[in-house]
């Protein structure tokens, strides 16, 4: 399986799968994948690390998306969701961000991305 066949794979099943800033990749939950998963991984860590930094927005905006109830309040939408950030970096992802925001670029974006995606209350297709 390729790389980007192996993350298509953990998506369609609501497994998140995002980089760490320290470059491993940190999964959820955690006892969804088999070993054979958790070996794949491991051996195209270099590769998805890759596919993640070529579209920064797209795996955010697929992160955040996966966090928007289908009704209710909307939460603050992460990218990388149970992580605590260190003061003066982005709120969702941790990166480096600009004095007088409190997200970074791609974060902003996805989470656009992320609530166009979601059905107008009360409309239907």
């Amino acid at each position: 399986m390729t790389p980007a066949k192996l993350v298509g794979s953990l998506r369609e099943r609501g497994i998140l799968l995002v980089p760490a800033r320290d470059g491993r990749l940190r999964y959820r939950p955690r006892e969804a994948l088999s070993d054979a998963e958790r070996a794949a991984l491991a051996r195209h860590r270099d590769a998805i690390l890759a596919l993640f930094d070529a579209d920064p927005i797209g795996w955010r905006a697929a992160v955040m998306t996966a966090q928007v109830p289908r009704t209710g309040a909307i939460p603050l939408l992460l990218a990388r969701p149970g992580i605590r950030f260190p003061p003066g970096s982005c709120c969702s992802c941790g990166d480096p961000r600009p004095a007088d925001r409190y997200r970074c670029a791609p974060c902003a974006a996805a989470s656009v991305h992320a609530l166009a995606a979601v059905p107008a209350a009360g409309i239907s297709a």
